[in-house]
């Protein structure tokens, strides 16, 4: 519990601290960085991940299939919740957003790599993309229902960069194209960039406060829905696909995860309750350290 505590979760809160406390000091808004986060660091490491992923075809698909029948699960149950709570329609899609962001990118990875070594990393990575691309593409739908028709929020994704970036990516894997340096090089760096500047992004939102305190029981139930029901999600998805050893367990791990920094994103740029959408993604955080020590220890 303490490696995990001070080789994962204590290193992305400090980097979100440093952004909440540079937040505070110089009244730096979040909307301008979570925008440029949006457009064009989070479609690099899209791109970047899914051309150079290493993982079999057959393998891969399997692995993106529990991570879409996480995420579809996760809505169906925060809307079951948001429905006999009666919550008003920016409420319902920032409490989805909550429940089917999972952070298997820079807190995922990171378990991943200390609890099952390189190969976790490769299905860790693979996942994450999955779940970026649902995010910047379903999550993009479920934050723009409030503010707009429905036919709005089915072409809303298309105007955004990630859908593309996944596209290409997996074309340039399976076709084994490779770019030259000038342009591969720009996208390594700004790919490389993204996690950092996430989580400063996390953090000015949480210089700016947790909004209001009356909404912790949404929190509280969105961070069980996300940190267990997730979990079993992706070991009935996992039994269900034939998935076995490292892999089904990393799944299984991978669907444990808190609310991911990218809900904060998504919820700042589309303005669904920004503030109790980071308020959950630290509640989320937090309570995984428990959840998660526990999680690796019966997988284990």
């Amino acid at each position: 519990m303490l490696s995990v505590f001070f080789e994962v979760v204590l290193p992305v809160m400090l980097v979100a601290a440093a952004g909440a406390v540079v937040g505070r000091w110089r009244a730096v808004p979040a909307e301008p960085l979570s925008a440029v986060v949006f457009l064009l660091f989070t479609p690099a490491l899209v791109y970047d991940s899914l051309a150079n992923s290493e993982l079999a075809a057959g393998l891969s698909l399997r692995i993106a299939a529990v991570a879409v029948i996480i995420y579809a699960v996760g809505y169906v149950a925060a809307t079951a919740w948001s429905t006999l709570v009666r919550h008003e329609p920016p409420q319902r899609a920032a409490f989805a957003l909550v429940v089917t962001s999972l952070n298997t990118g820079n807190m995922g990875i990171a378990v991943a790599l200390l609890a099952f070594g390189e190969v976790g990393v490769q299905i860790a990575v693979l996942t994450w993309v999955v779940h970026a691309t649902l995010i910047t593409s379903a999550g993009v739908v479920i934050a723009t229902l409030p503010g707009g028709s429905s036919r709005q929020a089915l072409v809303k994704p298309f105007a955004y960069p990630a859908l593309y970036a996944a596209v290409l990516g997996f074309l340039a894997n399976g076709l084994d194209v490779e770019l030259p340096v000038t342009i591969e090089a720009p996208i390594a760096t700004l790919a490389d960039a993204t996690v950092p500047a996430m989580l400063v992004v996390l953090g000015l939102q949480l210089g700016h406060g947790l909004g209001d305190l009356g909404e912790l029981a949404d929190s509280a139930a969105a961070s069980v829905l996300r940190l267990l029901l997730g979990p079993l999600v992706a070991l009935g998805a996992a039994l269900a696909l034939g998935l076995e050893g490292p892999t089904r367990d990393v799944v299984i791990v991978l669907g444990g995860m808190p609310t991911a920094v990218m809900a904060t994103i998504v919820a700042t740029e589309f303005d669904v309750r920004p503030q109790f959408v980071t308020r959950s993604v630290v509640t989320s955080t937090l309570a995984s350290v428990a959840t998660l020590t526990v999680l690796l220890t019966l997988v284990g």
